[in-house]
């Protein structure tokens, strides 16, 4: 048991930080949820672990000790008062839907609340002394309040994509319920005294390391299978990353095999005319299947692309927002001469992009392309749309067609996965707008997607690469306006 004291505190610490690292302003305190969480389980252990074996040893000088053990002290104080506030917070900064007024009066009532809670515990005596049934009912209104508001987060989430992340939050109101039951319901007094452990409790505690080490592998699994509040494991990415230099080092050997087979074909092509001309029609059926035999190695050739090759090179300069979408619509027009789908964009900002023109055109066009593809036989509308943040620029695609499914939300940007049945596309599209977008210093996201209703990708730019004019007025949509079915065109 020495060992799992141990570990989880480590566990919580190490996820804790993890989280800290790739911070949010909705996740910085569910990652401060999870690394305070430890604190109680650090305290533990060095009483029960780690101080048995080294509190006599001859090394350890005395100063050391008294440190480590006032840090146990300060560990519990933060567990018995700061994580319930800490986890409240967690929960109340997951609401995007509520109002930043209120969010940050609601932080600084509960953080006042916190503080009496404190200085009352201080006050009332020795502060490695815990008189559990003094505060127990305080502490249980914070959590209280923490799974009100992952709740609410939850059920006003209307995004199914968001939701469906919001989901797998609800774990850890779960996990400080079973925490509260144990530690501050089942506790009655604790007192740390210098490395002696006295604890009155039901015993319920010592099942502890079964939920925190659970709590840390279902939060990896999900983090490294799907994304977790906004994360994705660097391992993920960079096997993406791999792959699509897997994609292009291909292209050097292929250019070369083009160019051969193109003159083949060239000089079939010619023959074949010749023969033609001058009456050998049988003769010039058999030079035209040889050259059905040149395109099929070709296309042999391009199904087996899993070679290495260079990365995408920018080449970036400033460009009108306006002009670059409008270029991508116009190129994109002979996709919808059918008349079944729409296509058109809206400005809700303008102003200039530092990008690469060439593959951010590129990128939008596959992405319209996509759109297009997946339209019911009834057709239907694509449209672009802009807009900034105080941290990013984004365009948006969005289309009203079949959505994409749930299950295949976490490979669509995986080398060579695709749901089209036709045989000439291999999956390379959205991986080349991935990697298009990292080059940029952004990201390419699934905003929105509901099989049924549509989907929306975002194209996320950094702040520094996009200088804002002010939109004319009646260019700004209004937030009713962005919803996928229907979608109106501007």
């Amino acid at each position: 048991m020495r060992i799992i004291y141990i570990l989880m505190f480590l566990s919580l610490w190490s996820l804790g930080l993890f989280i800290l690292l790739h911070r949010t302003r909705s996740n910085l305190w569910i990652g401060l949820t999870i690394l305070l969480g430890g604190s109680a389980s650090y305290a533990f252990s060095m009483h029960l672990s780690i101080m048995p074996v080294f509190a006599d040893a001859a090394w350890m000088p005395q100063f050391l000790s008294r440190l480590l053990y006032l840090s146990t002290v300060v560990g519990m104080n933060i567990y018995f008062f700061v994580l319930p506030y800490v986890f409240s917070m967690g929960g109340l900064w997951l609401n995007d839907k509520m109002s930043s007024r209120w969010k940050w009066g609601l932080t600084g009532l509960l953080f006042m609340g916190m503080v009496l809670l404190l200085g009352a515990h201080l006050r009332a005596g020795p502060w490695n002394v815990f008189n559990i049934g003094q505060f127990r009912w305080w502490d249980g209104l914070f959590v209280g309040i923490g799974c009100f508001f992952y709740l609410l987060a939850y059920f006003r989430e209307k995004n199914e994509l968001r939701r469906r992340s919001q989901r797998r939050t609800l774990l850890f109101p779960l996990v400080m319920i079973w925490a509260f039951m144990s530690d501050y319901v089942g506790f009655d007094h604790l007192k740390l005294g210098w490395w002696s452990f006295d604890l009155r409790s039901n015993g319920m505690w010592q099942a502890n390391f079964i939920v925190i080490l659970s709590t840390v592998a279902v939060v990896l699994f999900f983090t490294i299978r799907y994304g977790f509040l906004g994360i994705k494991l660097r391992i993920e990415r960079e096997r993406i990353d791999y792959s699509i230099r897997t994609l292009t080092m291909g292209v050097s050997i292929l250019n070369h095999s083009i160019k051969n087979e193109i003159q083949k074909i060239d000089y079939l092509a010619e023959k074949s005319r010749n023969l033609l001309s001058t009456g050998q029609s049988e003769k010039a059926v058999q030079t035209i299947g040889q050259v059905h035999g040149l395109t099929a190695h070709l296309l042999h050739m391009v199904n087996r692309i899993k070679e290495k090759a260079e990365d995408v090179v920018l080449d970036e300069n400033e460009h009108e927002v306006r002009k670059l979408l409008d270029d991508v619509i116009a190129s994109s027009g002979t996709l919808t001469e059918n008349g079944t789908v729409t296509l058109s964009v809206a400005y809700g900002v303008e102003g200039l992009l530092t990008c690469d023109a060439v593959h951010i055109r590129e990128t939008l066009s596959n992405l319209i392309r996509n759109a297009i593809d997946a339209m019911p036989p009834g057709g239907g509308a694509v449209e672009l749309y802009t807009s900034a943040t105080r941290k990013e620029f984004r365009i948006e695609v969005r289309d009203n067609g079949v959505g994409i499914p749930p299950e295949h939300l976490a490979k669509i940007f995986e080398p060579f996965f695709t749901t089209k049945k036709n045989a000439l596309n291999y999956g390379l599209g959205l991986p080349y707008c991935s990697s298009v977008m990292s080059k940029h210093g952004g990201r390419l996201s699934v905003a929105e997607s509901e099989p049924g209703k549509g989907t929306t990708i975002m194209l996320h730019f950094p702040k520094y690469k996009f200088k804002p004019e002010s939109p004319a007025p009646s260019l700004k949509l209004p937030r009713e306006h962005r919803r996928l079915d229907p979608l109106s065109p501007s």
